[in-house]
């Protein structure tokens, strides 16, 4: 068993990494999705070396803090909504006995963070002119966004499948081995 001190810190660190990166969001409005996608990626890290229910801590510890740090606010509602938590529900989900379910189950939940994320942005943030600009496209566009969303979605869940994959079999023995 871990030490608390062991689990704070590393939770601290990935923390404040994720803050750190959510506040770049304001340098590079460009990344306003990408910053906030490899701040989820580092909770995994406190998910394999501590536990998940101290990745969940460290999640919502960012997600507080980062609505105070972050000036862009589209960029914390992904992570917030989206890719703080997924990292550590896809280990929830990957332990399903059904891959069909498993998926339906991971489609869903991105599905219903992508519908959160919308609605916040449409009618709370006050960007609701945005498919009216579309006009006649409207028919077709709303379910073009959907479907490529969800396959973006299966990309980058497997992508992040080989993320960890790749941490746990080279970084972690590579790197960290020394520290233990």
């Amino acid at each position: 068993m871990k030490k608390v001190s062991y689990k704070v810190s590393i939770g601290g660190i990935v923390s404040s990494l994720c803050l750190l990166l959510m506040f770049l969001t304001a340098v590079f409005p460009l990344l306003s999705i990408t910053l906030p996608l490899f701040a989820g990626v580092l909770i995994t890290v406190v998910a394999i070396e501590v536990s998940t229910s101290w990745s969940f801590v460290t999640y919502a510890s960012v997600a507080v803090l980062s609505f105070f740090v972050t000036p862009d606010k589209e960029a914390w509602l992904f992570f917030t909504f989206l890719f703080g938590y997924y990292p550590v529900v896809k280990s929830f989900f990957e332990k399903m006995k059904s891959k069909a379910v498993c998926w339906i189950c991971k489609l869903i939940a991105f599905n219903v963070s992508i519908i959160i994320i919308f609605y916040t942005l449409m009618n709370i943030l006050g960007t609701l002119d945005l498919f009216e600009e579309f006009g006649f496209y409207n028919e077709w566009l709303i379910p073009a966004l959907i479907a490529a969303g969800n396959i973006i979605f299966l990309l980058y869940d497997y992508t992040l499948t080989l993320l960890i994959m790749s941490y746990k079999k080279w970084f972690r023995p590579t790197f960290l081995r020394k520290f233990k």
